[in-house]
């Protein structure tokens, strides 16, 4: 063959115009300089056809060129806007969980972005807000309008969500496919990447723990998700099993079948881990009351539903604030907005003594007198309702010690006080720098918790005038609190919709619970000890492991309100809860637990909870016009519940 055909023959090849047709990329997209646009139509292609580690090396040798997308040439203030749109519609076309991944990251980089810009730009600032704030997740929207307040850098300086954010940074957890394709919008988005290196923790998720309910069931919290490494204390949440709740549990699962339970022993503290005071005489007696209760306690399931007594009070024009009942159901303490607290005895046969005058009972020869307990007492001036006063402000919380012979109230006042039952009138003041929203005595008294719009939780003794513990770990107020069980515990629910468990031997926060959607009302530990309870305003409850520190199961209800309470049965199987309005909702835990069990994730740190479970809500009981503010049930396992008529 001749040299010259052979050339004239490759030469025809390659101009062949049947493979120009077949060649994607033609002359004019090879002959194009190598800038944006050109990279991005390459990008897409590659994108098109599944070759990601391709398109992962090519954008990272081509970075320079693809940095500031759409932004070369703009000023800062616009750059921000054009890159964080970017950024949006980019999550937006992604598949279904890596969507749900980035939906974390939208409202910090909104909100620093904004913040950067009204220090500077106020009126682009604006523009922008008003530009994106439909993008952001709807479970912020509370952080978006309190965003909207800000006018200038003069309401923002003062501003305390601010702050926090500032101050802090915001935690979010993504899987390593979608770390990988972060960065790959880091190339192209530096502004983004800015926020995110400044502001944002970026840490991987637990390979399988990621799916869209999970994602959003974490989502919430004003700095993000919880970390990893809230898991590193051990806690020791079970209760040590004495004859009473021995009995209990026997009355329970008499003619059950009783499934495989965790070991307690190695969970339960030392007893004397904390200094408790000594059991006191009446508190054995009234234990030994109960004990001989047990046999009459219905055990409440959706074969034998709950009976429940319904109290209103009618003649309260100033509203009612609090209330709470006494642990053996005999008396009833209401917290009125006018400052004052009215007892009322439940039987009209059991009405309260009142202590006599120092000069009477200096008289009483304790050694000769017989039935020095009575004398001690003016039987004939006993009252079935007394008022005390002294609060300058709505009483926010009262409560009841174990033995009755105390009151504990909190107030609008910034005060504490501490009311002897025996000498109705008020013996101790305890003075506190901001408003105290409830104030708990522990299950065996002496000890007592508050919960302050200083964003703190305090730990007392009846002795001394300042706190023996506080724990200052909030973002927000903490408006609700609950003692553990065995009074190794303090939990409370803040308006970052955290709910925090601190341990009141060293003072350390043991764990943290996120995934609120709006502030926490309630918080209530179940009796075993190993659960947690808590409500919100806008209706969510949620349960708590805190074996796992793992949401177990979330109810999402319209039942919106501002006052909830939260109380569980003798038995530890089910609980009511009351959001402050006309309305009563049973659930059951054991009902809960089975079914975590049955599904084999009972030992899983990872499992996915279970929103609105069937069969977790047992029933649901309507008031007509009383909005019920407080449950509680005796020892027999009647509800009573208590509201005020209109209110």
């Amino acid at each position: 063959m001749n040299p010259q055909d052979n050339e004239n023959s490759n030469s025809q090849f390659f101009d062949s115009p049947i493979m120009n047709q077949n060649n994607p990329m033609d002359d004019g997209l090879l002959s194009r300089p190598m800038n944006n646009e050109t990279l991005q139509a390459v990008l897409e292609f590659l994108r098109k056809n599944g070759l990601s580690e391709t398109e992962e090396q090519l954008t990272r040798e081509a970075g320079p060129v693809l940095r500031n997308e759409g932004t070369s040439g703009l000023p800062p203030e616009e750059a921000i806007s054009v890159e964080f749109d970017a950024f949006v519609k980019h999550a937006n076309e992604c598949s279904d969980v890596i969507q749900a991944e980035f939906s974390q990251l939208i409202f910090p980089i909104f909100a620093h972005s904004y913040i950067a810009l009204m220090d500077k730009h106020p009126d682009t600032a604006r523009k922008f807000f008003n530009r994106f704030k439909i993008f952001i997740p709807e479970c912020f929207s509370e952080f978006v309008h309190k965003l909207s307040l800000i006018e200038d850098q003069m309401t923002m300086r003062p501003n305390e969500y601010v702050r926090v954010l500032r101050e802090n940074k915001v935690l979010v957890k993504l899987s390593k496919p979608t770390q990988k394709h972060l960065e790959l919008i880091q190339t192209r988005l530096i502004g983004v990447k800015n926020i995110i290196a400044k502001h944002i923790n970026i840490e991987s998720a637990d390979e399988g723990a990621m799916s869209r309910t999970m994602i959003e069931s974490q989502m919430g919290g004003i700095l993000g998700v919880i970390g990893k490494g809230e898991r590193r204390h051990k806690m020791l949440f079970s209760v040590v099993k004495d004859e009473l709740m021995q009995s209990i549990e026997k009355r329970k699962t008499k003619g059950k079948d009783v499934g495989k339970k965790m070991p307690t022993a190695q969970h339960c503290p030392q007893h004397d881990r904390i200094p408790l005071p000594p059991i006191s005489e009446h508190l054995r007696e009234e234990r030994r009351n109960w004990l001989r209760d047990v046999g009459k306690m219905a055990i409440i399931t959706p074969e034998t539903p709950v009976s429940i007594c319904m109290y209103t009070t009618i003649n309260a024009p100033v509203g009612v604030a609090s209330c709470d009942f006494s642990d053996d159901s005999s008396f009833i303490a209401m917290g009125l907005s006018d400052s004052s607290i009215v007892i009322n005895a439940m039987d009209p046969m059991n009405k309260m003594k009142k202590l006599r005058d120092m000069e009477f009972l200096e008289k009483i020869d304790i050694e000769t007198a017989d039935n020095v307990h009575a004398q001690m007492f003016d039987l004939q001036g006993s009252q079935s309702s007394v008022r005390y006063t002294g609060h300058g402000g709505p009483v926010f919380s009262v409560n009841f010690s174990p033995d009755r012979r105390l009151l504990l109230s909190s107030s609008g006042d910034k005060t504490i006080r501490l009311w002897s039952m025996d000498a109705q009138r008020n013996v101790v003041i305890y003075r506190c720098p901001a408003m105290v929203w409830q104030a708990q005595f522990c299950n065996r008294g002496y000890y007592f918790a508050t919960a302050s719009a200083d964003k703190t939780v305090s730990m007392w003794s009846t002795d001394r005038m300042t706190p023996l513990r506080m724990f200052p770990d909030a973002y927000g107020d903490v408006s609700c609190i609950d003692y553990h069980p065995n009074c190794n515990y303090i939990a409370g629910g803040s308006d970052d919709r955290y709910v925090r468990v601190w341990d009141v031997c060293s003072g350390t926060r043991v764990r943290l619970f996120g995934g609120h959607k709006a502030a926490i009302i309630s918080v209530k530990f179940s009796p075993c000890g190993r659960y947690i309870v808590s409500l919100d305003i806008i209706g969510n409850l949620m349960v708590w492991d805190l074996a796992y520190q793992r949401l177990v199961a979330a109810e999402v209800t319209e039942q919106k309100g501002t006052k909830g309470h939260i109380s569980f049965t003798r038995d530890g199987g089910v609980f009511a809860v009351s959001h402050g309005n006309a309305n009563i909702q049973l659930y059951s835990l054991d009902n809960l637990t089975s079914s975590v069990q049955s599904t084999g994730a009972h030992n899983d740190a990872f499992m996915e909870p279970k929103i609105n479970m069937e069969g977790f809500q047992i029933g649901s009981y309507p008031t007509k016009q009383t909005a019920v503010i407080g449950l509680h049930f005796t020892r027999r396992n009647l509800l009573l519940g208590f509201g005020c008529f209109g209110q």
